[in-house]
Formats: C-alpha cells, sequence, structure tokens
C-alpha cells in the first residue's frame, strides 16, 4: 500500500532547531579520496553465507516507513510466490532507507536483487540476544550498544539518529521545552530499545514508565491517555504522526511531534546485526564503506529520510 506523505512541521518556539529531521547528515557523507575496493577474502565466492550462493538478510516484520517501503501485495523480484506475511512494507521492495541500504550493501558484496533472500524478525530483541542467527546480517534501527555486542556483531555505523517525543494535539505535555520538564508525565517507549533507555537515564520521570512491543502497540495508549508522550527515533515519530494516526493532514492534526533530544543526551548510531563472530563481518564493513564513499549513502538518505521539517531541541 502507498504510505502517506510526511507532513511539515509548522514553526515553533523552541531555541534550537534542525532542519534535517533527526538525521546526521555528516555521517552519511561521501570520503575523500577513490572509492575503496572489497578486498580478496571479500570475494563474493569467498563469502561463508548461511545459504551458499545467496544472500539471506533480515528485518522486523512490520516493516515501518521511512525504513521500509514497497506493498505485500506485489510479487518482487525474487519474493515467495503466494506472498510471505510481510505487512505495511515488503523488503524485497528495494525501497525505504534501510532496504536500500541493504541492497547497496548487498551490491557491494556482488550480490543482484534476485540472489536476496528476506526473512522475517517478529520480535525486536531477538534479532540481537545470543545464539546462532537465520540471517546473514539484519538491519531493524538497531543502535550499536556494548551490551548488545556482547552477543552479536555489529557493522559500522550506517546511520545516526535522534530520540523524540510525539504526544496528543492540545495535551499539556506538548507546551514542555526542556528535559527536566518532562519528568512529572507519564511516558511510553518500546521494549529494550534506545528510546526506553534514554527515558530511565536522561529524563528520569517520577511516574514508571510504559514499555510497548512494538510502535504499533503503543498508539491505543497515547490516543486514549494512558501514556502522555511517546518517545522513538525520529523519522518513526513523524511517520506515526501523519500515517497511523487519524487527521494527520488536518489544520488540527491528532498529534504533534513536540520536540526531539540533542546528541549530549543519547548515543545512538545504528548498526548492521550479524552473528557474533561471524566471518562475514569485515566485508559488511568493507561493503558499507563503499556504499558510502561512492556518494550512494548520501543519496538514499537524501530520498528516504531528509525531509526538511524543523524539529525543536529539548533544552
Amino acid at each position: 500500500m502507498a504510505h502517506r506523505p510526511l507532513r511539515a512541521i509548522g514553526a515553533l518556539s523552541l531555541t534550537t532547531a534542525l532542519v534535517v529531521a533527526g538525521g546526521v547528515v555528516s555521517a552519511q557523507s561521501p570520503s575523500a579520496g577513490a572509492v575503496p575496493t572489497l578486498s580478496a577474502s571479500c570475494a563474493k565466492d569467498q563469502l561463508a553465507l548461511k545459504n551458499p550462493g545467496r544472500l539471506t538478510l533480515s528485518t522486523d516484520n512490520p516493516a515501518y516507513s521511512p525504513w521500509w517501503g514497497g506493498d505485500p501485495a506485489i510479487q518482487y523480484p525474487n519474493e515467495p510466490a503466494g506472498g510471505d506475511g510481510w505487512e505495511l512494507g515488503d523488503p524485497y521492495s528495494g525501497e525505504g532507507y534501510e532496504g536500500a541500504v541493504a541492497y547497496a550493501v548487498a551490491a557491494a558484496l556482488g550480490f543482484a536483487p534476485e540472489e536476496v533472500d528476506w526473512v522475517a524478525n517478529a520480535v525486536f530483541e531477538q534479532a540481537f540476544a545470543p545464539g546462532p542467527k537465520p540471517f546473514d546480517f539484519h538491519l531493524a534501527q538497531i543502535s550499536i550498544k556494548p551490551e548488545r555486542a556482547q552477543a552479536v556483531d555489529f557493522s559500522a555505523p550506517y546511520f545516526d539518529s535522534r530520540q523524540a517525543l510525539i504526544a496528543m494535539t492540545g495535551t499539556p505535555i506538548t507546551k514542555v521545552t526542556t528535559i527536566a520538564g518532562l519528568k512529572d508525565f507519564k511516558l511510553g517507549a518500546g521494549a529494550f530499545t534506545t528510546a526506553s533507555q534514554l527515558i530511565e537515564d536522561v529524563i528520569k520521570p517520577t511516574a514508571e514508565m510504559q514499555v510497548f512491543n512494538s510502535n504499533a502497540d503503543a498508539i491505543q495508549p497515547l490516543q486514549n491517555g494512558t501514556v502522555d508522550g511517546l518517545i522513538l527515533d525520529v523519522q518513526s515519530a513523524l511517520y506515526m504522526r501523519d500515517a497511523q494516526l487519524e487527521n494527520y493532514d488536518t489544520p488540527d492534526p491528532e498529534a504533534v511531534v513536540v520536540g526531539q533530544f540533542d546528541a549530549a543526551a543519547q548515543e545512538n548510531q545504528m548498526g548492521i546485526v550479524l552473528e557474533k563472530g561471524s566471518a562475514l563481518t569485515a566485508c559488511v564493513n568493507e561493503a558499507i564503506g563503499i556504499v558510502r564513499a561512492s556518494g550512494q549513502l548520501q543519496q538514499i538518505y537524501d530520498q528516504w529520510i531528509s525531509t526538511g521539517q524543523e524539529i525543536p531541541t529539548f533544552q
């Protein structure tokens, strides 16, 4: 299904605003000099794969915009006949920021789209839990954290993100301009996410945080006031406001992205997840280097993430 376009945020009165919606463009910028090439040990026929000759990739299901795109009802190249259970987006489309990054990295490793298979992950934290993995690598907005890196390998970062607060229009929390001002509100976030860690470590609210298995599970509690606001990455907050909540395109929208948190309040670089000790990790890093140095990573960012929207920063 086609996703509704993101709607621009109106002028807001906080002190600081970022024109780019939550991402750090400099992290995506091409490196100076010639584009690197893969080392001989990373040649396609040298790679240790779950399925020899094919690249098995993974993300979470549902697959949310703007990270993933496409229509689950469409039969994309190499997609299993009869559908495969993807919801909202379809990784086989190669659309969305992470979808495009995944296929760009695959291409840098020598794989055509028809040589890529996808497996769905139903539980967010399972992707970085200890133990064998059914995939060669996995992308699902997973932040690189030392405690997670004890159980899995992470690639070099492919995106720097920021967390944001979304709330229902007209509620008291929408007037807050500082981190300290958020302490007395009921906040929610996804379980085992960077957002939940930010609530615990930075905001330190007086009320107990509510945790949810997915962003979709948090929508009803936000609407009925069980929580005053949700913390999630900026891009997901914009999608929730513009595509998942009603009246997104009216003069009085149902929800508003109240503000975002600056880099001093968080460390949120996203990395590709691989099995602990994977022989592929170094080669995936080389492939990311190629995609970045060629300018392709910046192009993907410009197409799927950069919106020109101003989002205020909590002080």
